[in-house]
């Protein structure tokens, strides 16, 4: 499951590269970007099928025997080790603290808090948490200035106002070097953890009726991914003839720099302000250059995949993509995109473990 930062943590928690007084304006280098995403569509470039618009990827890549190859017994098995892993994680979302209310706020004090900001008396956006409260902890979670340092001493209950300066080099506009006031309520101290166990009300939150049918989705998971990671080492043996065709190398870039342009809409600045301020990189071009030989691998594995499912005659169906639980995404990503990132990582993994020789 993948989730998009919040707003709200994007917003206060600031990087190092922000406090390091960047300035933009001493970027170097910079030259006009060939990557335009602003009407970025992540199916643009790809047919009905999910394949390569035009283009015959057997033309592009030798592929290694992928029929017949040996595989461990235990590809087709989850563990225990690894199915509890997984239930970890899950009930990690639903972790809870006994909740301290007769002392004051020490320095290391976990904190679940509420509070909304505002400058020059107007919110602004992502400045609230909501009501939902959120947890920090003093001296560990990164805020802007001394926010959190401001709530020590203060009893849970209290409601009192946290006052704070951004960076002059924030990266959002109207916030930048701005004087801000948050109304600040104290809900709770943390203490200690308290146990939970996975049952029938989380797993209705994930979409299942009981903790069993939650259980066997995520053997089936797990397995998936061990067919998926026996399926990667075999393709890494492919080999390119030529160059990767450009229309496949702009796929992978773009759909890497998505996740970036995302956001750097959210702080309101450029991709390549983003790239300097948030990310290290001098500018979008050298972040590219840096990745080239990462996107080479994954546009040779997009293209070692396509080229299998065109010797098999194999296509992903709509509802494949229903069946893998990604109905719900056809309106953000394309059907194409959809049924290629099936393709490439469970029906073609699957189709050539299925007919390997097991040992």
């Amino acid at each position: 499951m993948n989730k998009k930062l919040s707003a709200i943590l994007i917003l206060l928690l600031i990087s190092a590269f922000v406090l390091s007084g960047c300035n933009l304006s001493t970027l170097g280098g910079k030259k006009e970007q060939d990557y335009d995403l602003s009407n970025y569509f992540a199916s643009d470039g790809l047919d009905t099928d999910g394949f390569f618009n035009g283009l015959t990827a057997s033309d592009y890549v030798e592929l290694p025997e992928y029929k017949g190859v040996k595989i461990s017994a235990s590809v087709f098995e989850a563990s225990e080790d690894d199915l509890n892993s997984q239930i970890e994680s899950i009930l990690a979302e639903y972790t809870t603290y006994e909740e301290i209310t007769d002392r004051a706020v020490e320095d290391g004090d976990s904190v679940n808090i509420d509070y909304v900001g505002r400058v020059d008396g107007v919110e602004f956006e992502g400045g609230s948490t909501g009501g939902m409260g959120t947890d920090v902890t003093i001296g560990v979670t990164n805020y802007i200035d001394d926010f959190l340092e401001q709530l020590i001493g203060h009893f849970p209950g209290d409601r009192f106002d946290v006052e704070v300066t951004f960076p002059a080099t924030y990266g959002v506009d109207s916030l930048n070097g701005k004087d801000a006031v948050f109304d600040v309520t104290i809900n709770h101290i943390n203490g200690e953890e308290l146990d939970i166990e996975l049952n029938d009300d989380i797993a209705k939150d994930y979409g299942f009726d009981s903790v069993d049918a939650l259980k066997e989705d995520i053997r089936t998971w797990l397995i998936n991914q061990q067919k998926s990671d026996f399926f990667t080492e075999l393709i890494t043996q492919s080999e390119i003839k030529g160059e990767i065709p450009k229309q496949v190398m702009d796929f992978v870039i773009r759909s890497d720099l998505s996740d970036y342009q995302y956001y750097a809409d959210m702080y309101g600045v450029s991709l390549d302000e983003f790239m300097y301020n948030y990310a290290g990189y001098e500018n979008v071009d050298v972040y590219i250059e840096n990745n080239k030989q990462a996107y080479e691998t994954t546009a040779k594995a997009f293209l070692a995949v396509q080229a299998i499912a065109e010797k098999e005659n194999i296509k992903v169906t709509d509802m494949n993509v229903s069946d893998a639980g990604l109905s719900d995404y056809v309106e953000t990503y394309g059907m194409p995109y959809l049924k290629q990132y099936v393709m490439q990582t469970i029906t073609i993994p699957a189709f050539v473990t299925d007919n390997a020789v097991i040992e």
